[in-house]
């Protein structure tokens, strides 16, 4: 006689993550093979630029674009912005890259732009071509929608307006707030806020961290990592009120907003 007994049925574990479901087929960005960079750091083709600036050397490293995206920014259109920033405000940020991302890293890892405090870019298996504090704008993929949930705390509310006030469009359906981009509202955001945003950033860490450090008030290390323990959101808060003054500065002044620039015609 059949006891009932079933042992596959009994095993609560079965098809679930403590049995190792879905850990062969989890979306995760590779590790670039032989690399020791990080795969932010990892650069594809490009092209390196240096133009002047406010009297300084700014070099530019542009990645070729692909899989449908581009670069929304051009050399030219930063260096017009940096030109009206304060110079001292982006003093040893000398690095800017125009990236181009994998799929699989526009969706776990999705940014306008980034602030590495350090970094060492170059090509897989290859020396370094460029170290130091660096500013990255990703290229942008105009056939894709972005999507956010419809529960937002005031700083995605905040967010979700800038995103507006930059022209793309944003459309609330029944499970999501669906985003369409242009490569027009792209460079409004990218080069109008998060590039100040960014240098926002920038001013932040050098005001708490290298400037104490090089007066010889206090130890680099410990600086960096009181730095680092302080809440995102208040680091967040200050990158965004630089911004906000600053963007908010530069069109009251007519600098903003601008034409895209030639990229034959150089900003010195």
């Amino acid at each position: 006689m059949n006891s009932g007994f079933n042992p596959v049925r009994r095993n609560r574990n079965i098809g679930t993550k403590r049995q190792g479901h879905g850990q062969n087929n989890r979306l995760s960005i590779p590790r670039i093979a032989g690399a020791e960079r990080l795969w932010n750091e990892h650069l594809g083709n490009y092209t390196l630029t240096q133009r002047f600036v406010s009297g300084r050397s700014v070099t530019f490293l542009v990645e070729d674009s692909h899989g449908g995206c581009l670069h929304a920014c051009s050399v030219d259109d930063i260096c017009h912005v940096l030109k009206h920033v304060p110079s001292a405000d982006w003093t040893g940020l000398d690095t800017f890259v125009l990236r181009q991302s994998t799929r699989k890293q526009r969706i776990l890892n999705p940014a306008w732009g980034r602030l590495f405090y350090w970094a060492d870019f170059g090509q897989a298996g290859r020396e370094t071509v460029r170290s130091g504090p660096a500013v990255i704008l990703e290229a942008i993929d105009p056939e894709q929608t972005l999507k956010w949930g419809l529960s937002l705390g005031p700083q995605d509310t905040e967010e979700l307006k800038r995103l507006r006030d930059d022209g793309h469009t944003v459309v609330r359906d029944t499970h999501a707030y669906v985003f369409s981009v242009t490569p027009t509202s792209a460079r409004a955001t990218q080069l109008y806020r998060t590039l100040l945003h960014e240098i926002g950033h920038w001013v932040d860490f050098r005001k708490k961290v290298e400037g104490p450090a090089d007066r010889g008030e206090q130890d680099y290390s410990d600086l960096y990592d009181a730095y680092f323990s302080r809440p995102r959101d208040e680091r967040e808060a200050f990158a965004h009120r630089y911004a906000d003054a600053t963007r908010e500065r530069l069109f009251r002044f007519g600098i903003f907003p601008f034409d895209p620039i030639d990229g034959s015609a150089g900003e010195n």
